[in-house]
């Protein structure tokens, strides 16, 4: 199974494990203590079977390489000991237990030495002997492993997991990856590394000066001096890594005719992805990448410091998608009456002058709007990957997260009736708490400088949900009641325009439901969202 694969199928497992899945942790001082008894018999043995004759020089020769063979462990047992972890947890026993994984590793390092050990099943002894002997290989052949070899680590370090009380879980940019195939998913491995990068010796990301100087020498070979004096500034983790992904060829010089280095050759399919890091330029990967990253960050730092307004404020993610509907919604209105407006005006007056010149120059017009309607619709594409996906979950909560955040902004003019347990609906959570957000805020901002009252209720009937909220504000004109969910039309001074437009995107384009504004009773204005429930049961 090859590099990327193997991360696939990892976070594949994260993703199954609603509760995410545990922390690997690996007792090497205990593994080590284990490896010392387990040397200490096998040379005990060595010299009983020594004792009463001479030994074969076949049997001299065997006990050389398996002298050479304990002395490697010995040197470089972490690196048996996690390819070993990794090897168990990722094909055999991927739910098993600290204890049970560290028992498992000790019969793996029985196999290695000959200190032979059973699991207590011969199916299960003969997977550990083949994963044995596979570290043992990387051993003889003295290759280092790098971090990024566990998918698990790579993960963790690129945000495409995240950690919490001693468990793995999936992130946006993780569910994203799961989302992209073949090349598409290599883009966004390389946008998420740029984006993090420390610079060229980071083993864990590319940056743009290792973009530039593969672009620059897309064929070198690298001595081992050049290393040590830094002449070559960049990591070879890196370059491996890129090998990895099969975007280019690594190759390790052979010791034994005297050459100490390594060269790579960079495959031409990689070059338009180098580009995109070496220059740094903001494509669509490269702007989500960002606003995933940024959304990760302040979850973190919201699960060290808590605060009670996050549910107010618009992720980077979503900011991202919404602006990018606008742009393709911008582009696509002016793009296509031109496109269309051109092939009329070719048709009208082509008789009337040379039509050799008029089509050549229609040509590149053409190609220019195809161009650029081609990148919008990648633009979009990219920016809705990072929407947090559909999932069934508890309106009655998702309603108290975004009341929660609003509070104190109304100073105790928030009212609603007891809300209840409701059936689960199906969409995105998060988004539906900003949406709902959006409403409330601009209740709150109507009844603002006023005794200013704001009432939610929620109400189940056999077909939908209906959710109204009402406030005693100026109201808004009936003329103006469905153009406020327009993006843009804002009737308060400083208002974006944007907010009630992404309700309505959540609710009718995401949750397949409807928002109208009307009259309250109140005297101000009233919201009702309708979700159907036939689109919320829980399979």
């Amino acid at each position: 199974m090859g590099y990327l694969e193997r991360l696939r199928s990892y976070l594949e497992r994260v993703a199954r494990a609603p509760e995410g899945i545990p922390v690997v942790h690996i007792d090497l001082a205990a593994h080590r203590r284990h490896f010392a008894a387990a040397w200490e018999r096998v040379m005990a043995s060595r010299k009983l079977s020594q004792s009463d004759t001479p030994p074969e020089r076949w049997e001299r020769d065997t006990w050389h390489r398996e002298d050479q063979l304990l002395f490697n462990m010995r040197w470089d047992l972490p690196t048996f000991v996690e390819e070993v972890a990794d090897q168990l947890v990722e094909s055999l026993v991927p739910d098993a237990s600290a204890e049970e994984l560290g028992r498992l590793i000790d019969v793996a390092i029985g196999f290695g030495i000959g200190d032979w050990n059973s699991s207590g099943a011969r199916g299960l002894d003969e997977e550990i002997g083949r994963i044995a002997e596979a570290a043992s290989e990387r051993l003889k052949r003295s290759q280092q492993r790098y971090g990024w070899e566990s998918p698990a680590r790579y993960a963790f370090e690129i945000r495409a997991i995240r950690k919490h009380a001693d468990r793995y879980t999936l992130t946006r940019s993780g569910a994203t990856l799961l989302s992209l195939p073949g090349l598409d998913a290599v883009r966004w491995l390389l946008a998420l590394e740029a984006a993090q990068s420390l610079g060229p010796a980071d083993e864990w990301r590319i940056s743009p000066e290792l973009a530039a100087q593969l672009l620059k020498e897309p064929q070198r070979e690298v001595e081992v001096e050049e290393q040590l004096d830094r002449s070559w500034p960049f990591s070879l983790a890196t370059v491996r890594r890129l090998g990895a992904m099969r975007l280019l060829q690594y190759q390790r010089q052979d010791p034994e005719q005297g050459l100490m280095g390594w060269s790579y050759t960079v495959f031409d399919r990689a070059r338009p992805l180098l580009e995109d890091i070496a220059e740094q330029r903001a494509t669509p990967f490269a702007v989500l990448a960002d606003a995933l990253l940024r959304d990760e960050v302040a979850l973190a730092l919201d699960n060290v410091r808590p605060d009670p307004e996050r549910a107010v404020r618009e992720s980077a993610a979503a900011a991202t998608a919404l602006q990018a509907r606008m742009v393709v919604h911008e582009i696509r209105n002016a793009l296509v009456p031109a496109q269309i407006a051109l092939s009329r005006l070719v048709r009208e007056v082509g008789h009337a002058m040379d039509d050799e010149p008029l089509q050549r120059h229609r040509g590149r017009v053409d190609a220019g709007i195809h161009r650029a309607l081609a990148f919008a619709d990648e633009m979009l594409r990219v920016a809705n990957l990072g929407e947090e996906p559909a999932a069934p979950f508890d309106v009655s909560a998702a309603l108290r997260d975004a009341m929660a955040g609003l509070a104190g902004e109304l100073n105790g003019g928030l009212r609603y009736a007891p809300i209840e347990a409701a059936p689960a609906v199906v969409g995105p959570r998060g988004r539906f708490v900003l949406a709902i957000t959006n409403v409330l805020r601009n209740s709150a901002q109507a009844v603002a400088g006023r005794e200013g009252v704001v009432e939610v209720s929620l109400d189940v009937n056999e077909d939908e949900l209906l959710l109204r909220v009402d406030d005693n504000g100026p109201g808004v004109p009936p003329d103006q009641r469905r153009a406020i969910f327009e993006p843009g039309v804002a009737l308060r001074a400083g208002g974006s325009g944007q907010g009630l437009a992404l309700v309505r995107q959540v609710i009718e384009g995401e949750m397949a439901g409807s928002v109208v504004c009307g009259e309250s009773p109140l005297g101000g204005a009233r919201f009702e969202i309708v979700i159907p429930l036939r689109r919320g049961r829980t399979p």
